[in-house]
């Protein structure tokens, strides 16, 4: 099977994953699937792009996962990943995508992550299931971002390879503006020089005016003609009401102008 470079839909682009992190996600004790994407989203109505650092590992999404290799654990849940990784196949990564729809969209399934984001999008006049595209910048399934972080910060052959995804995918839908609601993400992307630097650089994090240097007089960052937003997570206690409030106001004005 050839798998493309330059990917024309979302299977191609699950296809360009699986290939890139054979070397990422090796076979262990601990092993779990990638994170994939819905191969049948209506692509033409994402207007939007929201970018998490990585997809979360609770106990919960673990016994759901478990549930679908049909493997049974008494103790040790993160067991038997050898045996997971022997079972994988095209039927589990449907199901997989299936559960992680119910997470993102369904009423009982939901988590507090993407409600608060649904919140959000409602509130500047827009549908977050219908339009905007949720997509992590690192696919390796765990909780503990802070992992995925000095694991990213250390290697820049994976920070380049994270980068690369990032932009097939953003070419793929060609989103108005792209949302990252994550302050470890941002700390990483700013560390690397993802955006274009709009004043001189800062060199001191310290300094009051630190990112600022990669922001315009909108409060918008660009990388590659693409538009980001950006913000602390919308639920986390850093997330005052007046620090939202103005977000509000400024991402409607940008929608709206």
């Amino acid at each position: 099977m050839t798998i493309k470079t330059k990917p024309s839909s979302i299977s191609d682009f699950n296809s360009i994953l699986d290939k890139n992190y054979q070397d990422l996600n090796k076979k262990r004790e601990g092993w779990y699937p990638i994170m994939y994407y819905n191969e049948d989203v209506a692509l033409e109505n994402k207007n939007y792009i929201t970018m998490g650092i990585n997809p979360s590992l609770t106990t919960k999404a673990k016994t759901k996962i478990n549930k679908i290799f049909e493997i049974k654990f008494d103790v040790d849940i993160d067991g038997k990943g050898e045996e997971r990784f022997n079972k994988f196949n095209s039927k589990i990564k449907n199901k997989l995508i299936e559960f992680q729809n119910e997470l993102k969209y369904d009423d009982e399934d939901q988590i507090e992550y993407f409600k608060t984001l649904e919140n959000f999008f409602k509130s500047v006049g827009k549908n977050f299931e219908e339009e905007v595209f949720h997509y992590d910048f690192c696919q390796l399934r765990n909780t503990a971002s802070g992992d995925i972080k000095e694991e990213v910060l250390k290697n820049d052959n994976y920070y380049n390879l994270l980068c690369k995804h990032f932009d097939l995918i953003t070419k793929l839908i060609n989103p108005d503006y792209i949302f990252i609601f994550n302050a470890t993400l941002l700390k990483i992307l700013i560390k690397n020089n993802f955006f274009e630097r709009i004043t001189k650089r800062i060199k001191s994090k310290d300094d009051f005016e630190y990112y600022n240097e990669f922001m315009d007089d909108n409060g918008v960052c660009k990388r590659n003609g693409m538009k980001f937003i950006v913000g602390n997570q919308l639920s986390s206690g850093a997330t005052s009401r007046v620090y939202r409030a103005n977000l509000i106001a400024n991402v409607r004005r940008l929608l709206n102008s």
